[in-house]
């Protein structure tokens, strides 16, 4: 009998794939059944992360996925991380609540292999390399879409892009609105925001202002998040725009520790200025910008650190078009980086002072044959600390009848060592490693797509990336550790996805299969995802009403024992739009996060919080 069972949950776990794959082609054939009037429709949607230039997304041969404005107002979502979530190929890494940090794998990649962008700037810090996406305050109103680029995109952006790109795009201000909102909810969670647009003449401007505090759902997992966001532009003549930007937020938070090693009297303080201008044209961009962050981590008598990473980016982008079916585009980019890492108790064991200078310069031409092929060639030469790196990439796609696309892509990424990982002090049990080499990838993709007009669309990929001289710390002699080249890996796998918008129901459905392998040990690369199933829903039942869930359900390759297994997230919302007077018009909501009061983590030993719901209302002025 035992054995009849043994034989039965290995016969369930090998059909779970297949099993995944037909309900996400039996979603999607209920697509195919549907009569669309707008199937011959050129798409709205525009991408421009994919290739740095707007296009239809139905004119991109790469992976990419767009959440728009309506779905994330739609949504039951508060934060950046919330927001992208649900994205196929995509992973999270949380240490707990708002109040901790937040990270992002795309396809089996590390953290620090995924840029992040906001307008096309970057915010990726030169001494860890990562970014905390709960650091990331933008007002979701001000949110026009984001995009995330999987795979590698060194050929455009340089290193850091090694698994991937996710840009935030931010509203032009182009009406007059305001709108005050307020909630709260269990663990004495509160949010407050002001946001205000105007477009006064040739000027327009949007002003945030926000507060977010909880007592946490564990000890010493309470947060203050203090926020201010500001977009001016500027209609300098009729084809140029000036964009000026300055994003400031702090944050307070305990920092409670896992459960196996508790800091209960920890704090940690971050701070982060984004400022930049942005001057646009048809064909041009040119953008100066400025990002300024500081962590302050505090261990009473244990720990005192600062880490202050500094940096300056210029970019400049030009297409030119050649003939009639020749697109091209090329650019360069200067970054200026710094670090100041600190222990203000043992000055002995900083990192110091470091730092080093960045220039690429990329080219790319799309070349379309006959409306319906399109080849698009592209490379970027990278210079570090004087040492170069060229990133080329190519990509063919072939547009078929009734709105169905075929593509075929590869390319290379590299990622450069962090500061951290260059120069960290000789403590006696570890010290950093100035010979550090780039890591590499090549990566490879195929994918059919097929679009319903502007009612949706189903797409299916395969992938297959090999990395090399991937960083990791080893121990160089008995109790002393250093990072170095020696890890390979191997992840392949295939993702679907489909969407469907009609007038009562915005509905999405996706799954992801990964094999990731270390091809230096031969085992499952640990802290990587097996099968992912995501969905979102939102229903409109009635004039005003939006019922919205996102689910989520993830399986990890268990490698070492007390990894994170398997979790199942479920969260909603339903509000209600009401006008309460002629002079202005709201919303009244109710969100529910982790609806199912699931116990899981993300990270070993830090558990994520428990059911919480949140009543709040809006109202635009």
């Amino acid at each position: 009998m035992k054995k009849s069972y043994q034989l039965l949950a290995f016969g369930f776990q090998f059909l779970k794939p297949i099993i995944c794959i037909l309900l996400l082609f039996t979603f999607h054939f209920s697509l195919l059944t549907l009569s669309f009037a707008e199937d011959k429709i050129k798409l709205e949607e525009v991408v421009v992360t994919a290739t740095r230039i707007e296009e239809s997304v139905e004119d991109i041969a790469q992976d990419v996925t767009v959440i728009t404005k309506k779905e994330i107002e739609s949504g039951s979502y508060r934060t950046v991380p919330e927001i992208i979530r649900n994205v196929s190929g995509l992973n999270l890494f949380e240490y707990g609540n708002r109040g901790s940090s937040a990270s992002v794998s795309l396809r089996g990649s590390t953290s620090e292999q995924v840029l992040i962008l906001i307008d096309g700037k970057r915010l990726n810090k030169p001494g860890d390399g990562g970014v905390d996406l709960n650091t990331i305050s933008i007002p979701l109103e001000n949110i026009e879409r984001i995009e995330i680029l999987r795979g590698a995109s060194s050929a455009l952006y340089g290193a850091d892009a090694m698994g991937g790109v996710i840009n935030i795009i931010t509203r032009i201000p182009d009406e007059p609105a305001t709108k005050f909102s307020a909630s709260y909810g269990r663990f004495v969670t509160r949010d407050l925001s002001f946001n205000t647009s105007r477009k006064i003449g040739k000027t327009g401007f949007n002003l945030s202002l926000s507060k977010e505090s909880s007592e946490g759902f564990r000890t010493n997992s309470d947060y203050d998040i203090d926020a201010i966001n500001t977009k001016i532009t500027f209609d300098l003549s009729k084809d140029i725009r000036a964009d000026l930007n300055i994003d400031y937020n702090h944050k307070d938070a305990g920092s409670p520790g896992s459960l196996t090693w508790t800091t209960p009297f920890a704090t940690q303080t971050d701070e982060n200025l984004l400022t930049g201008i942005a001057f646009k044209t048809k064909d041009t961009s040119l953008k100066f910008y400025s990002h300024n962050s500081r962590i302050q981590y505090t261990n009473p008598g244990i720990e005192d650190n600062t880490h202050k990473n500094h940096v300056n980016g210029l970019d400049l982008q030009h297409s030119i078009l050649i003939g009639s079916s020749n697109l091209l585009t090329g650019g360069f980019e200067l970054l200026e980086e710094d670090i100041d890492s600190r222990d203000n108790i043992n000055t002995a064991n900083s990192v110091g002072k470091h730092s080093r200078t960045r220039k690429g310069m990329f080219l790319q031409n799309e070349t379309s044959l006959f409306e319906k092929i399109v080849l698009t060639l592209g490379a970027r030469y990278d210079d570090i600390d004087s040492k170069n790196r060229l990133s080329p990439k190519a990509s063919f796609l072939v547009k078929l009848p009734d709105q169905t696309n075929v593509s075929l892509s590869a390319g290379k990424g590299f990622r450069v060592p962090t500061m951290n990982a260059l120069y960290w002090p000789d403590t006696g049990w570890a010290v950093g490693n100035p010979n550090l080499k780039p890591e590499q990838s090549t990566e490879y993709e195929g994918s059919i797509q097929k679009f319903f007009g502007n009612n949706g669309n189903i797409k299916l990929v395969a992938f297959e990336k090999k990395s090399k001289d991937l960083i990791q710390w080893q121990e160089i002699s008995p109790w002393r550790w250093s990072p170095v080249n020696v890890a390979k890996a191997r992840v392949r796998g295939v993702e679907t996805e489909g969407k469907v918008h009609i007038n009562a129901a915005d509905v999405g459905l996706s799954y992801t299969f990964m094999d990731p392998e270390d091809r230096t040990t031969g085992h499952k690369i640990r802290f990587s995802t097996r099968h992912q199933i995501k969905g979102t829903a939102s229903i409109y039942p009635a004039k005003g009403t939006t019922v919205s869930l996102e689910g989520s359900y993830v399986t990890n390759y268990v490698v070492q024992a007390g990894d994170p297994r398997c979790y199942f997230l479920l969260d909603g919302k339903l509000s209600q739009k009401v006008k309460p007077s002629n002079g202005f018009t709201g919303e009244i909501f109710i969100t529910g996060k982790n609806i199912l009061d699931r116990g899981f983590q993300t990270e070993t030993g830090y558990p994520m919080p428990p059911v919480q719901f949140i009543g709040g209302i809006s109202l635009n002025f």
